[in-house]
């Protein structure tokens, strides 16, 4: 069983294109996803994602009919994130997952556990909320979301008791953005289960590194020094910041046939 467990995570296996599409959600409603961050073992990367590859294969033979979408972080993460209704739902998704294991057999799925274990430093899993009244969506895109794999993801963990004061001066931050009509849209996820609570972070996309950083300047000139002033209100309001850079691998993900 330990076995199978660890190979339903790898089936899990997470600014971004995909999480465009996904944050919308339904009706606006914050949406939940179940993530799974896997450390890979720097001389073994090509390794893990021969496997994630067979992995996939696998599910499209099957046909399993849950998605998942895996981005390369820098620091050898690997993020994965699946889209669910709520926190009952992973029952459901095991029961998929286990369903096409017993199907390839235990021989294999052992084996492809093995690999997976010995290309990894650790794992870890968590829940994640799209907060759609803290992004911003752009009224003039630069790009289309399947052009924009880089992501840029500013990590803000929150002093405890400050997060109405937080979203607060998110919200200022939308009005700010649409005021000065910035150009690339971002999404706030909120940190749930699992996560160094309380924790948010944006995602914004672009087509690459040097698009990104090039937009910040043009954006930095408009917004000028309410930027600025607006930026030390959010610091002031975290006990911890930092920032992940990443792109979002379809090579690597799992997307179900609609039905």
């Amino acid at each position: 069983m330990k076995g199978r467990f660890s190979v339903v995570l790898l089936g899990l296996v997470f600014c971004l294109c995909v999480l465009a599409t996904l944050a919308q959600g339904v009706e606006g409603k914050p949406t939940l996803y179940f993530a799974q961050e896997f450390v890979v073992k720097p001389d073994k990367v090509d390794d893990f994602e021969i496997i994630l590859k067979e992995t996939a294969s696998l599910y499209a033979k099957h046909n399993l009919s849950y998605s998942y979408y895996v981005y390369s972080m820098d620091n050898y993460h690997y993020v994965a994130i699946f889209p669910i209704n709520n926190y009952g739902d992973v029952d459901s998704m095991y029961s998929a997952f286990y369903e096409v294991f017993d199907k390839v057999g235990g021989e294999k799925i052992q084996a492809m556990h093995k690999r997976h274990g010995d290309a990894i430093e650790y794992q870890k899993s968590y829940f994640l909320r799209y907060s759609p009244g803290l992004s911003y969506s752009s009224k003039n895109p630069r790009f289309k979301p399947e052009e924009a794999n880089f992501m840029f993801m500013p990590n803000l963990y929150v002093k405890p008791g400050k997060e109405s004061e937080f979203e607060e001066i998110c919200k200022e931050w939308v009005s700010l953005d649409t005021s000065v009509n910035r150009a690339d849209s971002y999404d706030m996820f909120v940190g749930d289960i699992g996560t160094e609570m309380p924790f948010y972070f944006w995602v914004a996309r672009a087509k690459s590194a040097a698009d990104f950083y090039r937009q910040q300047e043009v954006y930095g000139a408009k917004a000028g020094q309410k930027f600025m002033d607006l930026w030390n209100k959010t610091l002031a309001l975290c006990r911890k910041y930092d920032e992940k850079t990443g792109l979002f691998r379809p090579d690597l993900s799992y997307i179900a046939m609609e039905k």
